[in-house]
């Protein structure tokens, strides 16, 4: 029997966000990982059909993600994430049509967005004009978690019950809804939205900034987590399955497929819900939480033989695809080619279409909208495919998500899926592991 301080189950990034900070505080910390390989739902592996680097899915970064930058700096992984100042994102639609959000760096929140706005050309003045009451509603937000009325009600209710225009909502709101909550507006529920946009818009300039990773998902994450906890004593042990759990005392038990025994004071599950959910475990670490349903994220890589666009980061409007993100200029990848992910987000209806299917949807797609794509040769190409990428959080889940001190002593419960008051993100699942790590620490 393998004893210890601190067992944390999962080594994704609540899982290493709280490993590394009980490692940070002098703990012995155990952290047990299914897979070969850690990261959970958000690493990069070498793809063969590819012959190169590819994420899992592709995972939006912004500059108020605070407690995520301040894990990678923990890890000495910050200087992997690029923040630019101001916001640069370029937009098409589905004929081609451009248009570009540029909100300065050296104006003030939410200032640099009222420019950045006025500067798009796609709405209306009008529409423009409507964002105003965006604006009048956070001032009159009060401080601290939103409120749960939000959770009522859906993400597209809400902003047009705010009278905001559909133009708008379209150019400006929709790609961050899809983005941040990898739900429809028509689906998810507002709560989410209104935290994400608060942070964004109305918090401060450098919140809204863009992340922009410069490595894979693997290098700026779990690799530097992993080298952090083993030159503090730490045990990682991938390719090990919990499958009961049980408390003897002031003592937890953790139980593998292997037959083998992890003892330890304190436990922060940073599994996801279904995983969690097959795992044995007490009566009262069960909870209408088992019902989240997942929400999949979709991701084709294509390599072409010349650049077809010029933006590191470009929302398709009205599309089947949703972003494209230039991998060779955010990973300084040499030329003269060009790496592309596309991604589509909440993409249940194309989970069952072969890669075939989707390789001919991103064909017509791009070549409706980039005309230069036309012209390019794919030299290679991949499908990678997430079926549970996020939960789905959908009005009057938000009470279903656990708090993160569990009815048991001892048990805690991170993951983006828990009650963070932000939507299932990276900076959701690193704040549950935080703030486990100081529950667990304080005993």
């Amino acid at each position: 029997m393998a004893s210890t301080d601190a067992l944390v189950l999962g080594g994704g990034f609540a899982g290493l966000a709280a490993a590394s900070a009980l490692a940070q505080r002098g703990a012995r910390v155990t952290l047990l990982e299914r897979r070969p390989h850690l990261g959970g739902r958000a690493y990069s592996f070498h793809d063969p059909r590819l012959g190169a680097l590819a994420d899992n899915g592709q995972h939006l970064f912004m500059g108020c993600y605070r407690q995520t930058r301040a894990f990678l700096g923990r890890v000495g992984a910050e200087g992997l994430l690029r923040l630019p100042p101001g916001v640069r994102v370029g937009y098409l639609d589905a004929n081609g049509r451009r248009d570009l959000l540029h909100c300065p760096g050296f104006l003030p929140a939410p200032l640099h967005l009222a420019v950045g706005v006025a500067l798009l050309r796609g709405v209306g003045w009008g529409e423009k004009a409507s964002l105003a009451r965006l604006a009048a509603f956070f001032r009159k937000l009060p401080p601290g978690p939103v409120s749960p009325e939000f959770d009522r009600v859906t993400a597209r209710a809400w902003l047009d019950s705010l009278g905001l225009g559909r133009g708008v909502q379209r150019l400006l709101i929709d790609p961050i809804a899809l983005g941040a909550l990898n739900e429809h507006p028509e689906r998810a529920s507002a709560l989410g939205l209104v935290a994400v946009l608060r942070e964004l818009f109305f918090r401060d300039e450098e919140s809204s900034r863009l992340g922009l990773p410069a490595a894979g998902l693997s290098e700026l994450c779990a690799r530097p987590a992993l080298r952090y906890l083993t030159e503090r004593g730490s045990v990682v042990a991938c390719s090990t399955t919990v499958t009961a759990l049980e408390r003897e005392g002031p003592l937890w038990r953790a139980r593998t497929e292997r037959g083998e025994v992890f003892e330890a004071r304190a436990v922060i599950s940073a599994l996801p819900p279904w995983a969690l959910a097959r795992v044995e475990r007490p009566a009262a670490l069960r909870g209408s939480w088992e019902g989240l349903e997942p929400s999949p994220i979709l991701g084709i890589h294509l390599r072409l033989d010349r650049p077809v666009v010029e933006s590191p980061v470009t929302g398709l409007l009205g599309m089947e695809l949703h972003w494209i993100f230039d991998k060779t200029a955010l990973w300084d990848l040499p030329g003269p080619g060009q790496y592309l992910s596309l991604v589509i987000s909440a993409a249940r209806v194309h989970l069952v279409k072969t890669p075939a299917d989707l390789l001919a949807l991103a064909r017509a797609e791009l070549s409706g909208c980039l005309p230069a794509f036309g012209k390019a040769k794919i030299e290679a190409w991949s499908v990678v495919k997430e079926p549970r990428a996020t939960p789905a959080l959908l009005p009057g889940t938000d009470a279903a998500r656990p708090a993160h001190r569990s009815p048991e002593p001892g048990f805690f419960f991170a993951g983006d899926w828990t009650r963070t008051g932000l939507p299932a993100t990276i900076e959701s699942a690193v704040q549950s592991g935080h703030a486990c790590a100081k529950l667990a620490s304080e005993g």
